[in-house]
């Protein structure tokens, strides 16, 4: 989401970016031919698409081309181009952008990916490690809500024992309290008997839905999840399937720490 957030904010500062650049060089215009202040706009597209996405970078770099048509290049204030180093300064510019916004936004995705998948990494490490700690279990989950907030869209997320006793509850906007209806799969996240290969990059359900937790064939709780409308993947989907079977494993450990401390000395 946070993502999300950032290349819709820069899909419109690079335009506006590259429009005040043009304005910013308009009295320079004589000084020099146009073409060498493309690489001004170049360094614009550049910076937007290593930020921004591949969206943001393709409008910025439209938007540089007819900045530096309408401002740099004669006549100037017009849609029009008079000399020919000017076309081939104004075609040149608008290539190599688009060249930049294609390999800068992908490098910008692949680095995009590898921050998620850290986090998915921390998330399953962080449910590993709760699993030596039994005395701190109700921490190590509301630590485990936190990360998964993290590395999945949510509005809201809880986690419940096998008689719906809350343990570890977060909020962003949806109300954990509320026992949702719907059920999903342990494995897939997705409502039990739909086709995976058409559902796997839809939203988690913002009404919320259900995730038994497991643990040998005995339930041992429940993960309750509320999405937000955007949509999940499968690495995300498969994260926290991971996780819900690490949660089965904890409340497991729980609910046997809790029994022997029950038990007569």
């Amino acid at each position: 989401m946070r993502q999300n957030t950032t290349d819709l904010l820069l899909s419109a500062i690079g335009p506006i970016s590259a429009i005040l650049l043009g304005m910013v060089l308009f009295p320079f215009r004589t000084y020099t031919s146009a073409s060498n202040y493309t690489f001004l706009f170049l360094i614009l597209t550049i910076l937007i698409a290593e930020y921004g996405g591949r969206r943001a970078a393709f409008i910025t770099a439209i938007c540089s081309a007819v900045s530096l048509d309408f401002f740099l290049t004669q006549p100037y204030m017009q849609l029009m181009i008079k000399s020919s180093h000017d076309i081939a300064a104004f075609g040149g510019l608008a290539l190599c952008g688009f060249l930049v916004a294609t390999f800068g936004a992908e490098r910008g995705e692949k680095i995009t990916d590898l921050t998620l998948a850290r986090e998915q990494l921390d998330l399953l490490h962080s449910a590993v490690s709760g699993l030596t700690d039994a005395t701190q279990v109700e921490f190590h989950l509301r630590k485990l809500l936190d990360a998964a907030a993290g590395c999945a869209p949510l509005a809201a997320a809880a986690i419940r024992d096998e008689n719906d006793r809350i343990l570890a509850a977060l909020s962003d906007g949806a109300d954990p309290a509320v026992i949702p209806s719907q059920f999903l799969s342990p494995y897939t996240l997705l409502p039990r008997g739909s086709d995976t290969e058409y559902l796997q990059n839809v939203p988690l359900p913002t009404e919320g839905a259900r995730i038994p937790l497991m643990l040998e064939n005995r339930q041992v709780g429940w993960l309750d999840l509320w999405g937000k409308e955007a949509p999940v993947n499968a690495g995300v989907r498969r994260t926290l399937s991971d996780l819900s079977f690490l949660l089965g494993q904890m409340l497991a450990i729980r609910s046997r720490s809790a029994q022997g401390s029950r038990q007569p000395a």
